[in-house]
């Protein structure tokens, strides 16, 4: 009898128990999707603006070394942006580039309906390895006046040292806001809007949708200010940016409410 017993109180522990681990692993599932999300995002943004740098100064520094196919002005040209195998700091000096950035443009990027098509040829950030393909499209300006641009990315592939990997394609509307009377790029700043669609570290696939405009500036590392609510196993948690201060942290809200603070990649 006293067998017995036991054996029921261990299966009502059980029961009460199970629960509390599918929260936990729930809710570092979202954590690890919140960071891939930002870093999808993060990546896609620091990209761009390497490409817009290397081309603005074309290959005035000792690293990276920019080639165009034909003399600049003449259009389409393609534009390869080399630094090379060992490397060196990217514009904001806290990430080693390595490999080759791939541009086809088919005329100045300050011309509506002007195209430019970036891909990747063993190309790094730090230790990790980007692929895919990402493509600009000049729509003209808006109703205020601002340039705004469509921005697709085609099976992007993030792959870390570990070996696990991230994927996506998203559909962005970026309008420079501000820096599009300079024609340097350090003083932009970007607001973006779309959907994207992939897959986490674990395989998991996720959905997610900018809620409140992304904002990226010229002069700041990380997104600043912007939500991006997305879903995975039918489960929807919120990312939230900030309020515009430059630095490295979100607030993720998840499914059930809790909300955690997530840190950006440096």
């Amino acid at each position: 009898m006293q067998k017995y017993w036991l054996l029921i109180g261990l299966l009502i522990a059980g029961v009460f128990y199970l629960p509390s681990c599918q929260k936990e692993d729930s809710t570092d599932a979202d954590v690890l999707t919140s960071e891939d999300v930002a870093a999808l995002e993060d990546f896609s943004a620091e990209i761009d603006q390497v490409a817009d740098l290397a081309i603005e100064e074309r290959g005035s520094g000792a690293c990276p070394a920019v080639t165009l196919a034909q003399p600049w002005g003449t259009w389409p040209n393609t534009i390869t942006i080399d630094y090379g195998t060992t490397g060196c700091a990217g514009p904001n000096g806290e990430h080693v580039l390595k490999g080759k950035i791939i541009v086809v443009q088919t005329a100045e990027m300050f011309t509506a309906g002007a195209q430019r098509t970036k891909t990747f040829d063993n190309f790094y950030v730090d230790d990790v390895r980007v692929e895919g393909t990402k493509t600009w499209k000049n729509n003209g300006k808006d109703a205020s006046g601002n340039w705004s641009y469509t921005r697709t990315a085609t099976d992007m592939k993030l792959t870390y040292p570990d070996g696990a990997s991230t994927t996506w394609n998203h559909t962005h509307t970026a309008t420079l806001v501000q820096g599009g009377a300079t024609p340097t790029h350090r003083d932009n700043a970007w607001n973006i809007t779309g959907n994207s669609s992939g897959t986490n570290r674990n395989g998991k696939a996720f959905s997610a949708n900018i809620t409140e405009p992304l904002v990226k500036r010229g002069n700041c590392r990380w997104i600043v200010q912007g939500t991006v609510q997305f879903t995975r196993d039918g489960k929807t948690s919120t990312l939230d940016f900030g309020n515009g201060s430059c630095d490295r942290f979100a607030r993720l809200t998840l499914p059930n409410g809790d909300v955690v603070n997530v840190r950006l990649r440096r």
